[in-house]
């Protein structure tokens, strides 16, 4: 990470904020090195440190990503950056995206599972990391996704899966922060924990009451062309909840709920200071996520074909 990955970094940040204006004296402080690395950084292409990067796993846009998150992070301060860069290193590493290069750079390495053991050491279990490593590649599909980005939520997105034997929030993991939409696409900034989110968990809890095989979900902003998008992939009929006024009828509704194999979407009409919500739910989040997908696609070349919405107040004229 030291020597490789990071340098990689410093010096595409040192490049942005050099592109916003700033004198290398500036920079220096920002990203924690002398002037003269500054200079040095400058001096590189960018392509070459893009090329580092890519060698532990990443795309040339989740670089691009990374570099505008942080070097926003860096004008805000130190500590605001380290968290940011630490998680995104942590997020590689444990994923296993970065097992290419950490093999071609240490020699011998078979069969390594330093990230698993680790997160064991910590307190994680085996069951619960596979948990959490089924979130990040769920996560890695929406956020390659053009058009899923412009169905998330006022509320935003989330995603959740829970243990088998889950009966408490503290057994579903989701992700912290939940994801948000950039530039017309999803962004997921914190890795998936477990008790992070205590609406989605309890959406999971009570569908378990009468459906114990759903142990993930995805929440979207209401559209009647997505919804039947999710039908037309699925098979089958969407499930609404009635109107409510407070969070505990629609729990109460939910625990009486039946939803089909293998995704179902819910539909929340929303009420007083609830925004309209649809759940799609199933037995494992790459499932979940990539219906989701596959119907915003749908959904996405419907809306344009029909003409019958205004897609520059939706957002999408810039995928045209």
């Amino acid at each position: 990470m030291v020597k490789k990955f990071l340098p990689a970094i410093r010096g595409l940040v040192a490049h942005k904020l050099k592109e916003l204006g700033l004198e290398q004296e500036k920079i220096a402080k920002m990203v924690g090195v002398t002037q003269a690395s500054v200079s040095h950084y400058l001096s590189v292409n960018p392509d070459h440190f893009i090329a580092k990067l890519e060698q532990f796993g990443t795309t040339v846009d989740q670089v691009q990503s990374m570099v505008d998150d942080l070097s926003a992070a860096v004008q805000k301060g130190d500590s605001a950056a380290n968290d940011l860069l630490y998680n995104y290193w942590r997020l590689l590493a444990s994923s296993g995206s970065a097992c290419s290069a950490h093999r071609t750079l240490s020699g011998g390495l078979v069969d390594c599972d330093l990230c698993v053991r680790v997160m064991v050491k910590q307190g994680i279990s085996k069951t619960k990391y596979n948990v959490l490593a089924a979130i990040r590649e769920a996560c890695s599909l929406i956020e390659a996704s053009p058009t899923f980005g412009y169905l998330i939520p006022e509320v935003y997105s989330n995603l959740v899966y829970a243990l088998a034997d889950a009966t408490k929030e503290r057994d579903v993991a989701a992700i912290p922060g939940r994801i948000i939409r950039v530039k017309g696409k999803a962004k997921v900034l914190m890795e998936p924990e477990f008790g992070s989110s205590k609406h989605m968990a309890n959406v999971i809890l009570s569908l378990k009451k009468l459906n114990p095989w759903v142990r993930a979900a995805l929440n979207t902003s209401f559209d009647k062309d997505y919804l039947k998008s999710i039908e037309q992939i699925t098979g089958n009929k969407s499930v609404y909840l009635k109107a409510y006024s407070l969070s505990k009828e629609f729990f109460d509704q939910l625990r009486k709920t039946r939803v089909s194999r293998p995704i179902s979407a819910v539909v929340d009409p929303g009420a007083n200071g609830y925004e309209p919500n649809i759940y799609l739910v199933g037995g494992d989040p790459v499932t979940v996520t990539n219906v989701a997908i596959s119907a915003s696609t749908l959904w996405y070349h419907s809306v344009r074909q029909s003409g019958s919405r205004n897609l520059q107040k939706m957002g999408l004229a810039s995928l045209s």
